[in-house]
């Protein structure tokens, strides 16, 4: 047998396959029986088919055991909603759960909502801000955001937001660092997030602006923190799937997942959506995959100082 074939041979054995049915598939290959006995004998009496076996066993019964709990906790297609959700609750049935969340009208008195491109760009001054540049001619631009990281002046940026015209090249994403300098202490009078739902000792370093026109999109991917993201200006859709759903388990780059998109790695049923308007916040368990559209120009922020462990580092299936 050549070695692709012994390696077909020995997927099919450490998968669990019968032998019988192992022995007519080699059968049908134009192999005899003695032939395909010995093949079989030699993969099953191997050490490293012994090594191997009770891990695959492992994964399998550990997929079994996720599979069951996805057709048990099945939704309807959509994050659940829920509107004026005590902090207290919120602790307590979602993150507790590790549960996804939106939060109807959780900010919908802060002046944040009042923002606009050119008054945001008018009190970023003249000192320049971080953003990704060229993402569509990226083949990863969310994995591979430092190689797309310039440094531009805000009135650049208020002119590429102005055009009005979707586009997915141009974005300011989490990782510009923006409310951790001055400017992040001024914002922040304007999104008045109470202590009850996050913590006040750190709050600058644990937040950060998301910004960018409509068709900016953010790519299939895990976080290693819980998240509450809170929607400012715009629309903004999210696409979310459980970390227990297999599929999306295969093909991870480490965070990110090489298709992408979760509507090619899942079936429909298996995703769970939500749109967000203005003042609408969504909670993002660790570990969830999600992905996002902007439906419009589109500013947000996101919220990570919560009031329980939140630095699930370790959590990166992409790396093993």
């Amino acid at each position: 047998m050549t070695n692709d074939q012994q390696r077909w041979l020995a997927d099919l054995l450490l998968e669990g396959a019968p032998i019988i049915e192992v022995e007519h598939k080699l059968r049908h290959l134009g192999h005899s029986e003695t032939e395909a006995l010995n093949a079989i004998e030699a993969i099953l009496s191997s050490p490293i088919f012994a090594a191997a076996r009770p891990k695959v066993q492992l994964g399998q019964r550990l997929a079994c055991a996720a599979d069951l709990h996805q057709k048990v906790c099945r939704g309807d297609g959509f994050v659940p909603r829920r509107h004026d959700l005590s902090a207290e609750r919120f602790y307590h049935e979602w993150l507790s759960h590790h549960q996804p969340v939106v939060i109807d009208g959780f900010a919908k008195t802060w002046s944040a909502l009042d923002w606009t491109v050119s008054e945001l760009t008018d009190r970023f001054g003249d000192t320049p801000i971080e953003v990704l540049s060229g993402r569509d001619q990226a083949a990863h631009p969310d994995r591979d955001f430092r190689q797309l990281t310039r440094q531009i002046h805000p009135k650049e940026w208020e002119q590429i937001l102005s055009t009005n015209e979707a586009s997915n090249d141009d974005y300011m994403v989490a990782r510009n660092h923006l409310m951790q300098g001055s400017i992040g202490r001024h914002l922040i009078q304007d999104t008045p997030i109470s202590s009850q739902w996050v913590r006040q000792d750190n709050l600058l370093d644990c937040c950060s602006l998301w910004m960018g026109p409509k068709g900016t999109f953010t790519a299939a991917h895990h976080d290693t923190c819980h998240a509450l993201f809170v929607q400012l200006v715009g629309e903004k859709t999210f696409d979310l799937a459980s970390p227990l759903i297999v599929e999306t388990l295969i093909d991870l780059e480490p965070y990110y997942h090489r298709q992408r998109n979760l509507k090619e790695v899942c079936e429909e049923e298996q995703l769970s959506s939500a749109t967000l308007k203005p003042g609408d916040a969504l909670f993002l368990p660790v570990g969830w995959w999600h992905q996002a559209t902007a439906l419009s120009l589109s500013v947000g922020m996101s919220f990570n100082g919560l009031h329980a462990a939140n630095d699930y580092a370790d959590y990166c299936p992409g790396r093993l």
